[in-house]
């Protein structure tokens, strides 16, 4: 299968770059917070997995925070995403989330994270496994962090309650429905996991934010998202009644230059207890 395939938006060439800014516009928002979970990275010996890692920015960005020695694994589905000389401690593979994971990664790591990709594995198994499988991969006393869209959330203007109804009904046609980011810290109890913490945070993108360019970057690219999921609509023949897909990304545009919206994310954290 040709990896344009195993990619659930269109263009995966592209993506790279929207991610990156993404991720830039999120940490800035989040005052430069990518990890929530209460660990003490000043400890050596770290073990951290990165599920969805694309080309390991995540993994990069938390290095500085690390003592050595410790060891970074990076998995993805997309080995093209992946940078041509891995930096120090680091280690790409291929995997993908809606299987098993490998026996040796089970019970192994002080971190496991994930962001957006529990809907990339839907088509072959229910986000409540993929998330089962991710725990499996945390040591005793560890710790597991997903995080993802609540898009039935707070929504505001009707243009932006639009582009979350045609983006539901992308997830639920990719087989993970539209609300499955509400049960994960749920999930992670029912897998015995203690500390489970469910952070919601609503991000004001557009002219809501009034901080520099920020709010105007994220804008652009969760508009760039809107288009990625109209074109993969398209591709998977969605109708969305009373929706004019061609004109949802241009709608959200001129909504958020005008009003503004709220981009809502879940953050799912709990720690594997150490019996």
């Amino acid at each position: 299968m040709a990896e344009k395939q195993k990619y659930l938006l269109p263009e995966p060439e592209k993506e790279i770059g929207r991610l990156t800014e993404q991720d830039s516009v999120i940490t800035h928002m989040m005052k430069g917070v990518r990890i929530l979970a209460p660990i003490d990275f000043k400890q050596p010996g770290f073990q951290i997995l990165d599920s969805g890692t694309a080309d390991g920015l995540f993994l990069r960005s938390i290095q500085p925070q690390l003592t050595e020695p410790y060891k970074l694994l990076g998995f993805d589905v997309m080995e093209s995403f992946f940078p041509p000389v891995a930096p120090p401690h680091t280690t790409f593979g291929i995997h993908d989330i809606s299987e098993p994971w490998p026996a040796e990664l089970h019970n192994a790591n002080d971190l496991v994270h994930q962001r957006f990709t529990i809907p990339g594995g839907a088509k072959k198994a229910t986000p409540r496994e993929i998330v089962h499988y991710l725990c499996q991969l945390v040591k005793p006393g560890g710790y597991i962090q997903l995080v993802e869209m609540d898009i039935t959330g707070t929504a505001l203007g009707p243009a932006m309650r639009d582009a979350w109804t045609v983006t539901g009904a992308f997830l639920t046609a990719a087989g993970a429905g539209s609300d499955y980011a509400k049960s994960m810290p749920g999930w992670l109890v029912e897998e015995g996991f203690e500390n489970v913490v469910d952070r919601r945070v609503d991000l004001d993108y557009g002219v809501r934010y009034k901080e520099g360019d920020w709010g105007v970057r994220g804008a652009k690219v969760i508009v760039e998202s809107f288009r990625g999921v109209v074109g993969a609509c398209k591709m998977m023949n969605i109708e969305v009644p009373g929706i004019d897909l061609d004109t949802v990304p241009e709608r959200a545009e001129k909504e958020l230059m005008t009003e503004g919206g709220v981009y809502p994310l879940v953050f799912a954290y709990g720690q594997k207890p150490l019996a």
